[in-house]
């Protein structure tokens, strides 16, 4: 602490008045203003660390029990199909069902093929003639002649018939290795493809360019366009693609293969609860993992007499109670997590997924229900219109939606408003809308129904909406909803772990403040200690030369003394 114009503080004081004396005041002060801010400000830094790690866990327990909370994992779904006939796939949420198939025929394009030519340059025809090709009602006349080649014709035809025909040139090998292919792009019956030579249809033994392409002869015509024919649950079903998606809702099936008579394939949907049961896994890891680090945060040793660094901390002890009283809870209809395999003791909770896998198959609803909640309607929702317009009715694309689902019919022009109210009855009621019921009230009205009591949505064409005494709007439905354990669980997570406004939030802005208060504190009591030993340094300097001049003048009365009385 010396400085250099007090750097002999000490010596007019033999040593009394040194800075040796001040330090070891000064280090007294210390330990009474600085030790209690330096502990502190130590404990607040480990608070603060502690508290950050104790909010990484809460947040990776609040994202498990959101998942376990969200329908999306309940939507997830497998498949079961007894055989290779049938491929089956499927959106989330699609029913769980099951049902029966069998494939009597697939659907297959149109295939012809051309005699060989030797090359892709050979001419296709001798004489001029006029080749006419249909497919599904669209027709094209193609004038050929003797300097058409097989390339040539294969080029017009696919000009033509871009996306519904495809004409293309096979190289089998051989002496005439050049093969003109055509082939309808989709498949089904629609797609058959008729070929037509105006010289064969004047005179059938004149050159033509049907007999020359070989295509006049049944052999060339390798593949007949036919649709798919099978049964679902027993009832014919013919499409003209192998791929239907539009016979169960959410699933997509693909005819494979024809089936022998009397074989069958059981498809079965159901729901898949492997996303869950990971999710169940995350949720009990990191439920451990936080309330093991909460407990040592948290607790006292008596025996020891050591302390938790929240030991007393109410956010943090508020927090474990409040984990461990939900984690533990009782439904209204006395449900816990014990009845679903999850245990809680001895401070650590398990898993048990037999027990789980068990509850699933007796009742996966319910299962569901505790987990995430449910909805109930309490009552009926229902529109009343007016009038339905007599006469002509149009109702096309985009006229009319009911919750979505396009209405369309059409009525003739001597038709009267009841028989135009019934019309659109049929109409609404044919098209499916899920949960929704029309029937005509005796004002001719439509009046819509939903006995699930979801909302009712009407949108469309204005004009189109008042023929038919409706107008755009929304009829909501009164609902209760059931909170699940996970939904209240997270609800419970959400309050500590949210962001700026959370419980862990707010405490750590507090420590935060804390912080720079003692550290603020702790530079004022230096800046105070500084200046009192700057002056007690100066006071001692002071003294020090007093004491130096007294013991100077001292000294020389002394030897004045001396001097005079050894003169005697």
């Amino acid at each position: 602490m010396a400085t250099s114009s007090l750097s002999s503080l000490g010596l007019g004081s033999d040593s009394v008045l040194s800075y040796d004396v001040i330090d070891s005041l000064r280090a007294v002060d210390e330990e009474a203003l600085l030790d209690p801010i330096d502990t502190d400000l130590a404990t607040n830094s480990t608070q603060q660390t502690d508290l950050e790690t104790l909010t990484t866990l809460a947040s990776a327990l609040s994202t498990s029990a959101s998942a376990l909370a969200d329908d999306t994992y309940y939507l997830q779904r497998t498949t079961t199909v007894s055989n290779d006939a049938v491929s089956v796939t499927v959106d989330g949420g699609t029913n769980v069902q099951e049902f029966t198939l069998h494939v009597d025929q697939l659907a297959q394009q149109d295939i012809y093929q051309s005699t060989g030519f030797s090359s892709e340059t050979s001419a296709v025809t001798t004489a001029s003639d006029t080749l006419t090709i249909e497919v599904n009602g669209t027709s094209y006349a193609l004038a050929v002649s003797s300097s058409t080649t097989l390339s040539d014709l294969a080029s017009m035809i696919n000009d033509k018939f871009d996306g519904s025909i495809t004409a293309s040139l096979l190289n089998t090998g051989g002496t005439t290795p050049y093969k003109l292919v055509l082939k309808s792009d989709n498949t089904g019956a629609d797609y058959d493809i008729t070929l037509t030579s105006a010289n064969y249809e004047s005179d059938p033994t004149s050159t033509n360019i049907l007999t020359s392409l070989g295509w006049d002869d049944t052999d060339n015509h390798v593949q007949t366009a036919q649709d798919a024919k099978f049964t679902y649950n027993g009832i014919s079903i013919t499409r003209s693609s192998n791929t239907i998606d539009d016979l169960v809702t959410g699933a997509t099936i693909t005819l494979n293969e024809v089936q022998s008579s009397g074989v069958t394939t059981k498809v079965s949907i159901e729901q898949d609860w492997s996303d869950v049961k990971t999710q169940i896994e995350s949720f009990v890891s990191a439920f451990n993992s936080l309330v093991e680090n909460l407990d040592t945060a948290t607790s006292y040793n008596s025996e020891e007499e050591t302390a938790g660094v929240f030991q007393g901390v109410s956010q943090l002890t508020g927090f474990f109670s409040s984990l461990k009283r939900q984690i533990q809870s009782i439904d209204s209809l006395g449900r816990s997590l014990v009845d679903y395999g999850l245990s809680f003791e001895d401070g650590e909770l398990t898993f048990d997924e037999d027990t789980f896998n068990t509850m699933v198959e007796d009742d996966a609803t319910d299962v569901q229900d505790f987990f995430m909640g449910s909805k109930t309607y309490e009552t009926t929702t229902a529109y009343s219109g007016t009038s339905v317009a007599s006469g002509a009715l149009d109702i096309t694309y985009k006229g009319l939606y009911i919750n979505e689902t396009s209405i369309r019919f059409t009525t003739d022009a001597g038709s009267t408003s009841e028989e135009n109210a019934l019309a659109l009855q049929n109409a609404i009621n044919k098209a499916g809308v899920e949960g929704v019921t029309a029937t005509v009230g005796d004002d001719g009205n439509i009046i819509l129904k939903s006995t699930t009591g979801e909302d009712i949505a009407i949108t469309g064409d204005a004009t189109a909406l008042a023929t038919l005494g409706l107008k755009a709007t929304t009829v909501n439905g009164q609902s209760t909803t059931n909170n699940g354990f996970f939904t209240d669980f997270s609800d419970l997570l959400t309050t500590y772990t949210k962001s700026s406004t959370g419980t862990l939030a707010i405490y750590s802005t507090y420590l935060d403040t804390k912080a720079d208060s003692l550290t603020e504190q702790r530079e004022k009591s230096v800046t105070m200690l500084d200046k009192r030993y700057e002056i007690m340094a100066s006071k001692f300097a002071a003294y020090d030369s007093i004491i130096s001049s007294m013991t100077t003048a001292f000294n020389t009365l002394s030897m004045m003394i001396d001097s005079a009385s050894s003169s005697d």
